[in-house]
């Protein structure tokens, strides 16, 4: 009987009314709060202290919904969180629900039955406040504790492209809600809830006419809600206190922090710690417009755009290692293919792995090529006080590292430069490199761009991006799992995901011929040691692709020729792998380590 749900709900005003609450702060300063009445319904509005009254403030302001428990109230949830005493961002709203509950999209309780318009009433408040007051485009934003926190969930369910990211409180997520759940557009969520809680349990609740699955349910939804890839971040935080698990599309978050042994409530504390719910919700959404780069990470700028750099092994003195990435077979080019190796090497060298713009954390960037790449690496590399190198290149990253020697060697040393699986400027692999599908991308360009934009390839590239990790996964061998980063890898992974990094991708494809016609001119390098290290992944393509096996055949009988050349030619070393996959970095990252140990004894 659905008047269940309202009786089980009364019975928690104790927790999630106003005023009762245990953690509920001091009184609110009425002169920085007013009540609004908006038709028949209203919200308290208020204003942080910086607020300029009586006069046009100088910068917009960001909006911040909040809705109160059952059987609360607007001042209640005010009193509770104090928002505006949190930050000078945000001016703050806090809504009166029209019945005992919000009609949170359960379709079980009283304010549905009474057909309460409660996402009416938010779009109204919204547009009230923007009307009045100068708020920020795009920067509207909402939270809810207990049964305001499972409507919270409803409006990211079904007013998307009015609010930027929402913020959950005590409650995972009712099942009815989560069962229909379709936002039109990505929305960023952070869920607080105690693993101990038994008002609104954190591992569901099974009922004939209200159930909740679980809150690592809920954030696990909203993640593929949000296209975000299937593996988290976790970690531990506030000294064991907070277990966070952290998705993300590239650009929307979803994330999950459950409180050892905390109950329904909103402030948490133990182990020492606290974590100050308030707080941590505004940092939340303060920090969804800045990425959050990797530890070891930092962005160095050149020629007016920032360049993410990850650097290991900082201590250890001599030559720095740069590793500079190719592409697989989807095109994906970036620091992740450097997961294990980089922490393999630093354990004696200082290892820099540097992104193209575009790629991870880079700039975004129209003029993307390898050719651009190699003419900054060198202002890079001075800004990071490097002055030798061993530069190890991953695939088509040869063309940048023959590039940048040409054109820096005055400057940066170059004391071996190892090339991994190399683009080969010779006949039958430039036709190879060149047709299908880098002439296709190059002629439609134009066209590619704005169908990307759309979303039109959000799927496939989610798919080839789960594909990618399974393989990785099978690659590492087991001495080398608990040196895997797979918490940097997956990061990564997930920039990958962005529309802009989708079209970056396209314009570097696009970019390929001309960056492999300026390889082509160069004369095969002899100045400096350079091994080559050959793997034979093109067996595994000629297995694949019977129809094409004799030019497959013939570019790999051309490149291992012309990988022995340059390495006889150089003073280098020529390694050849038998039954090995291209990343070779992630299978045999041994192999690398010593090419590298070879090159720096010579």
């Amino acid at each position: 009987m659905r008047y269940l749900y309202g009786i089980f709900m009364m019975l928690i005003l104790m927790l999630a009314g106003c005023g009762g609450h245990p953690n509920a702060e001091s009184a609110v300063d009425v002169h920085s709060s007013k009540l609004v009445q908006l038709g028949t319904r209203s919200y308290i509005l208020a204003f942080p202290a910086n607020y300029p009254h009586g006069t046009q403030p100088e910068h917009p302001y960001k909006l911040l919904l909040a809705f109160h428990g059952s059987g609360g109230s607007a001042a209640g949830i005010q009193k509770l969180s104090g928002f505006e005493k949190a930050s000078n961002e945000y001016i703050v709203a806090y809504l009166q629900s029209e019945q005992v509950e919000w009609n949170e999209g359960c379709d079980c309780n009283i304010a549905h039955r009474l057909e309460a318009d409660d996402l009416g009433f938010v779009e109204q408040v919204i547009q009230h406040v923007s009307q009045n007051y100068r708020i920020a485009a795009g920067e509207v934003y909402a939270a809810g504790f207990s049964q305001g926190a499972l409507f919270a969930e409803n409006v990211a369910c079904n007013l998307s492209q009015q609010v930027k990211a929402v913020a959950v409180v005590a409650a995972p997520m009712s099942v009815q809600l989560a069962q229909k759940c379709l936002p039109t557009q990505p929305v960023s969520i952070m869920m607080v809830i105690g693993k101990s809680d038994s008002v609104l349990p954190y591992i569901g609740k099974v009922h004939e006419n209200f159930g909740l699955i679980s809150a690592p349910s809920a954030i696990q939804l909203f993640a593929r809600l949000n296209q975000s890839l299937a593996e988290p971040v976790r970690k531990t935080l506030f000294n064991g206190l907070v277990e966070l698990q952290a998705y993300t599309n590239g650009k929307q978050k979803a994330e999950l922090y459950s409180i050892a042994d905390g109950g329904h409530q909103w402030q948490f504390a133990g182990n020492g710690s606290t974590f100050n719910t308030t707080q941590e919700i505004i940092r939340f959404f303060n920090e969804l417009n800045v990425p959050t780069l990797p530890a070891s990470s930092q962005l160095v700028a050149v020629d007016g755009a920032n360049y993410h750099v990850r650097v290991l092994g900082e201590a250890n003195s001599g030559p720095a290692v740069v590793l500079l990435a190719g592409p697989n077979q989807n095109f994906h080019s970036d620091t992740a293919w450097f997961s294990l190796l980089q922490p393999l090497l630093a354990k004696h060298y200082r290892v820099y792995a540097i992104d193209r713009l575009g790629n991870a954390w880079s700039d975004l960037n129209t003029d993307l090529s390898y050719r651009r790449f190699a003419k900054d690496l060198g202002p890079l590399l001075t800004r990071l006080q490097e002055k030798e190198v061993v530069v190890v290149a991953f695939a088509s990253g040869s063309i940048a590292a023959r590039l940048f020697h040409q054109q820096h060697q005055k400057t940066i040393k170059v004391k071996g430069m190892l090339l991994i699986d190399p683009d080969v400027p010779m006949p039958q692999s430039l036709a190879l490199y060149q047709a299908y599908p880098v002439d296709w991308y190059q002629a439609q360009l134009d066209n590619v761009l704005p169908h990307i934009a759309s979303g039109a390839w959000n799927v496939r590239t989610q798919d080839k991006l789960n594909a990618e990790r399974a393989v990785v996964t099978a690659l590492i061998a087991p001495q080398y799992q608990g040196l895997m980063d797979w918490q940097y890898f997956d990061l990564v992974s997930q920039q990958r995901l962005l529309i802009s990094h989708q079209q970056s991708r396209a314009r570097e494809i696009a970019s390929y011929s001309a960056d492999l016609e300026a390889y082509q001119a160069l004369a095969p390098l002899s100045s400096v040691p350079v091994s080559v290290i050959d793997s034979d992944f093109e067996a595994a393509e000629v297995a694949a692709d019977f129809s094409n096996a004799d030019t497959i055949k013939a570019w790999q009988k051309e490149s291992n020729e012309w990988n022995r050349t340059q390495a006889s030619i150089a003073g280098g070393e020529y390694v050849a792998l038998v039954k090995s996959h291209h990343l070779v970095m992630l299978q045999q990252p041994e192999v690398v380590v010593q090419a590298v140990q070879h090159l720096l004894a010579k």
